[in-house]
């Protein structure tokens, strides 16, 4: 019996609590409409508080006797429905599945946030799970993906859970046929244009032919497939997680710890970044560009910089290498130009001077700020800029010449982003970085050569109420 067997799933899963409200999709076909009245179905202890959506596409001829049959359909059970209509579907003429399916997502979302719903349920099930796997599989998708749709994942600030996923459709219809229950056949699903439709009514029949378990097996081959990307993850991410990071539209990739991981795991390390670009800026990348950016990061050649995909660029400095937005124009930024033995109001609260050892001048106003202050030698030096930070900034380390990029050390030593948009970049006429203030000096030797002058950098600034 399916309301039993939906029922110990809901327990088993925990899905939602009684009287939960929960957003179901009914569009007027037989998958929906017996979700709906399984759901009604339920005993009280699990039953949620139930509202429905539907969207009239306005591509049938029959979408209006639709729209007005789950009107009445949730009239009678006295469900709260809200519908609308998707009047850019009559102009389009392209690619028509995928922005219905934007527009419908984008329609529940709506709702579910207006009705502070946090629960979403399709529809979805096991014949629609296979056939997902076959597209996704020749369709040549990565391993992942094939494992096809998951009962619960994320979805705007809630979940979308598809509850009949273990359910097969000709279970959906028997039921349907048994409870006398009405429902409208999509004609389109018929259609051969349609890559999941000659699956459904060519291939698969020829398959299930051969082996009328198919179903079955596949279910099993997706659950051995998650089961070895979960390891693979557990063994993985943790080396993922110690080469790359990201921040604020920046991912940087540290080669030595990547080049140290086998073959397999930088296969794997790849694939996760993949996942990431995709997740945080909607980049997709092909398998030619992933091979492109392995050969980089394999590559003796210390110096390197390419577009990945469209404005997004790939930088390598010796074994940094950075993924980042290319901006057309650079934003103007804030830069003050100081001769020496003077200095500069940076803002309100920030004043900065350059000086020779002992001839310092402080105006009155900072002498009681807090202080920072930097010593070094130098040969003849007229001029310092300090100005704020830019991508590629490098750190000067030790005597053997070691640096750092400053986005690195900002990650390294956690500090916030508030706090590294206030820093500043100190660099001398050479464009080389000696201090970022107020964090860190860059290494600079001090000799004791009569052609050197002793400098003096100072940074004055109010404290924080």
């Amino acid at each position: 019996m399916l309301t039993k067997r939906l029922e110990d799933q809901i327990k088993k899963e925990n899905w939602w609590k009684k009287d939960e409200r929960v957003l179901v999709a009914v569009s007027g076909g037989v998958d929906s409409v017996v979700l709906l009245h399984l759901l009604l179905e339920l005993p009280s202890e699990v039953r949620p508080d139930i509202y429905v959506a539907h969207i009239n596409h306005q591509l049938r001829e029959v979408s209006e006797e639709e729209e007005a049959f789950v009107l009445r359909l949730c009239r009678d059970n006295q469900v709260p429905v809200f519908t609308t209509k998707w009047t850019e579907g009559l102009t389009i003429s392209s690619n028509v599945e995928q922005q219905a399916r934007q527009f419908r997502y984008s329609f529940f979302d709506e709702v579910m946030k207006r009705q502070k719903i946090t629960k979403l349920l399709t529809a979805h099930h096991e014949d629609d799970q296979v056939e997902t796997m076959m597209m996704r599989l020749i369709n040549g998708n990565r391993i992942k993906s094939i494992t096809g749709m998951k009962e619960i994942r994320e979805f705007g600030q809630g979940e979308l859970i598809r509850p009949l996923l273990q359910i097969k459709k000709e279970e959906l219809i028997l039921f349907a046929t048994e409870n006398n229950l009405f429902f409208y056949e999509d004609e389109s699903n018929q259609s051969s244009d349609y890559l999941r439709n000659r699956l459904r009514h060519q291939l698969l029949p020829t398959i299930k032919k051969e082996n009328p378990k198919f179903n079955e097996h596949m279910m099993r081959f997706r659950e051995e497939l998650e089961m070895s990307t979960s390891l693979i993850e557990e063994i993985v991410k943790p080396k993922y997680n110690n080469c790359v990071t990201f921040d604020t539209g920046e991912w940087q990739i540290d080669r030595q710890k990547f080049i140290s991981c086998s073959q397999k795991e930088q296969y794997f390390i790849l694939e996760y970044l993949m996942d990431s670009l995709k997740e945080k800026e909607n980049i997709v990348i092909g398998f030619k560009q992933k091979e492109q950016l392995h050969a980089n990061l394999l590559s003796e050649k210390p110096n390197q910089g390419y577009f990945l995909k469209k404005d997004w660029y790939v930088t390598r400095f010796y074994d940094d290498v950075t993924i980042t937005k290319k901006k057309e124009e650079i934003e103007k930024e804030i830069s003050f130009d100081i001769a020496l033995n003077q200095g500069v109001f940076l803002s309100d609260t920030e004043w900065f001077g350059f000086f020779e050892v002992e001839k310092e001048e402080f105006p009155s106003t900072v002498k009681s700020w807090l202080k920072k202050e930097m010593l070094f030698s130098d040969r003849q030096q007229k001029r310092m800029i300090i100005r704020k930070k830019r991508p590629g900034d490098r750190l000067l380390l030790n005597k053997k010449g070691q640096t750092k990029k400053v986005s690195r050390y900002f990650i390294d030593e956690k500090i916030p982003t508030l706090e590294r948009k206030k820093s500043w970049v100190v660099e001398d006429h050479e464009n080389i970085v000696k201090w970022l203030v107020p964090f860190r000096e860059s290494y600079l030797s001090i000799r004791d050569e009569t052609d050197k002058i002793q400098y003096k950098l100072v940074y004055f600034y109010a404290k924080d109420e």
